[in-house]
């Protein structure tokens, strides 16, 4: 059953979705929406279970990508392009491949069609044992995450789930549901094997990540005949938060061609 989903809306022009990846929200697209909405119309999505959108149990990237098409379907749009970042660029993928008739071009950035080995568990791990209830500030979490996860910025972009709830503290994205699915999110669906996306893609990757290797490319151009495979110096997963000129420049000049 398709979840309500959460959006913001930046700019006039044809629709281009921007989906963000695991424990991100829109707000994570900010800035780079604002620079590409002078001549688009940009919608930064939460997919399920993430920022203001609903929760729900079963997390499948069909499901997401379905979860898309209503949202779409209710803002009129019948032709748009589609961007997405890791666990968004898998639905961003999964919605190419199963909706081809609704989008134009889709964009890519920094994942690929395949399956993952387990690298968020302990993250997930360290956020559900926050003692949420007790907290009266949010460096109280950020403190008591530090010895697990040690890296400051990591920190700060998974506390941006943590919120105010009263006059207490809990995490607005579904752990829960999270956890129980990360498995399946690890994975690329086997039902889309066979199919295709024919319409223009461009698949960008940091050069400093390991998320899209040489071996996926037969793996990417297999499901969409028409890719391109590009690498952004000096960029690691966060591609769009490291090198955010070099995605902006990208962005226009596929979109435009």
């Amino acid at each position: 059953m398709p979840v309500k989903l959460h959006y913001q809306i930046y700019g006039e022009g044809k629709p281009l979705y921007l989906l963000h990846g695991l424990f991100g929200s829109n707000r994570n697209w900010f800035n780079i929406a604002r620079q590409l909405a002078p001549t688009l119309q940009v919608i930064a999505v939460d997919l399920r279970n993430h920022g203001d959108s609903g929760h729900a149990v079963s997390m499948s990237y069909p499901e997401m990508a379905e979860d898309l098409k209503e949202l779409a379907a209710s803002l009129g749009h019948t032709s748009f392009d589609l961007l997405g970042h890791s666990l968004g660029g898998k639905t961003a993928m999964a919605f190419a491949l199963l909706y081809p008739s609704l989008l134009d071009k889709l964009i890519v950035v920094d994942i690929s069609p395949v399956r993952y080995d387990s690298t968020h568990d302990e993250l997930i791990s360290v956020m559900r044992s926050v003692p949420v209830g007790t907290l009266t500030n949010r460096d109280q979490a950020g403190e008591f995450m530090a010895s697990r996860i040690p890296d400051p910025m990591l920190r700060q972009f998974l506390l941006q789930n943590l919120v105010r709830d009263g006059s207490a503290y809990k995490w607005r994205i579904n752990l829960d549901g999270i956890l129980k699915n990360y498995s399946r999110l690890r994975e690329f669906p086997d039902e889309l094997t066979g199919m295709r996306f024919n319409g223009p893609s461009l698949f960008l990757a940091g050069a400093r990540s390991d998320y899209v290797q040489p071996e996926h490319h037969l793996i990417i151009t297999g499901l969409f005949p028409q890719a391109q495979i590009k690498t952004v110096e000096n960029a690691a997963h966060w591609v769009h938060a490291d090198q955010p000129e070099a995605v902006v420049r990208e962005v226009h000049d596929f979109l435009e061609r």
